[in-house]
């Protein structure tokens, strides 16, 4: 049984909102969303998820200063977090994972990128809690 049964999707398109609840969704999990990275912080606190897709580039808390903050934050810190974005150069890439980020998944996505990201999720959770 996966230890993944909540996810927040932060993305400031709401199309990209909707689109990356719909594939989460499918896959049996429980998702609560997020326009920014403030808003995730407080979606975090209240709904306690146990992984995040969050995107690069937004207004106000990017996602790569959330991700630094998630990571310094003993209770969220081992938690699975992709980031999501339209940027595909080794040096953006470079930074996401520098920040803490497990998976770098690039815009458009896909049902199937969205599936096989979780399955990696799923592995790295079950990783930190041994």
């Amino acid at each position: 049984m996966s230890k993944i049964k909540k996810v927040l999707m932060v993305d400031d398109a709401p199309a990209m909102r909707k689109v990356g609840a719909k594939f989460l969704s499918a896959l049996g999990l429980e998702v609560v969303t997020a326009q920014d990275g403030f808003e995730a912080l407080e979606v975090i606190r209240r709904e306690e998820p146990d992984a995040c897709f969050i995107d690069v580039d937004m207004p106000n808390l990017d996602g790569l200063r959330l991700v630094s903050i998630l990571r310094a934050n003993p209770e969220f810190g081992n938690r699975p977090i992709a980031m999501l974005t339209s940027a595909t150069t080794a040096f953006d890439r470079q930074k996401g994972f520098l920040v803490g980020a497990d998976l770098y998944l690039t815009k458009p996505f896909s049902g199937e990128t969205i599936s096989k990201a979780f399955a990696s999720m799923v592995e790295i959770a079950e990783g930190a809690h041994e």
